[in-house]
């Protein structure tokens, strides 16, 4: 069977495109490698943060003399702070945008506007590729967990997967979250203040630094009603087995509900504020 002309077309557009944005990861891996003291540093952030989350606790369970927290053992609380630490890494993108809010305060989007590009896209692409190698080292020692911790992680093949899949969410949710902030900028002179604070307040509010099983119960509640617990928590109890198996699909659905009205809610603001956008600097 022979395609017809507008097939074709549609195929060669696809993979056109597909081909401009995988040069922008391969782009910012070449970036990336010249740098390789960045992947040490990250690596030990992740490290140096378990031995603080774990002295921190240690102190805590001896003082005042128990066993469980919260329905955390100490060890599987360590276990469950490191696979936070990591996907809290993993998926934030605070440091990408900073850069788009200079790019639009000082006139470099102008460069966007006058290619074949989508601004929202390629920033994605760059945040991945700079991220890349920072998943090798975390899959490395992740997977040293697995060998040597089998007990606390992945009781089943599935949840491996299922990991896999709400980490991807995670990622994806994260950089929508950043990028309706970065379209503040067409509106505020400053507003890499709101992304730091946003990045601070993330650190605790989606469980990063302290179990949300550990929040007080109204906090907790009032947090499932907004994308917080997507971030990091859901995909980290994926993985420790402390997520039940039931909740899988409803907490999957839920997350991609979340990540469709950040992206079209970032697409409005977006398409509102380069309406305003005068390019000066450019």
């Amino acid at each position: 069977m022979i395609d017809s002309p507008m097939t074709i077309k549609i195929r060669m557009s696809f993979w056109d495109i597909l081909s401009k944005y995988a040069a922008v990861i391969r782009m910012t891996w070449i970036q990336s490698l010249e740098y390789k003291a960045n992947i040490v540093v990250g690596a030990f952030a992740i490290l140096s943060g378990v031995t603080i989350e774990y002295l921190l606790w240690n102190r805590i369970f001896i003082t005042r003399g128990i066993t469980e927290i919260g329905g955390f053992t100490f060890n599987s609380l360590i276990i469950y702070i490191f696979f936070c630490l990591v996907v809290g890494q993993l998926k934030s993108s605070w440091v990408t945008s900073v850069e788009m809010i200079d790019g639009i305060r000082e006139g470099e989007l102008n460069k966007y506007l006058i290619r074949p590009i989508s601004y929202f896209v390629y920033h994605f692409m760059l945040f991945i590729g700079h991220n890349s190698l920072y998943y090798l080292v975390y899959f490395i020692l992740i997977t040293g967990t697995v060998i040597f911790l089998p007990e606390w992680v992945f009781p089943t093949v599935s949840h491996g997967i299922v990991f896999l899949i709400t980490l991807g969410i995670s990622v994806y949710l994260s950089y929508t979250m950043y990028f309706m902030m970065v379209c503040f900028a067409f509106w505020f002179g400053e507003a890499r203040a709101l992304v730091i604070a946003y990045n601070l307040g993330t650190l605790v509010l989606s469980g990063q630094m302290v179990p949300m099983q550990l929040f007080p119960e109204g906090l907790r509640n009032a947090l499932h009603y907004t994308p917080m617990p997507y971030l990091v928590d859901v995909p980290v109890s994926i993985a420790t087995g402390r997520l039940p198996v039931e909740l899988w699909g409803s907490s999957i659905m839920i997350g991609l509900i979340w990540t469709v009205v950040m992206t079209i809610s970032g697409t409005i603001l977006y398409s509102y504020g380069i309406k305003r956008y005068e390019g000066f600097g450019g």
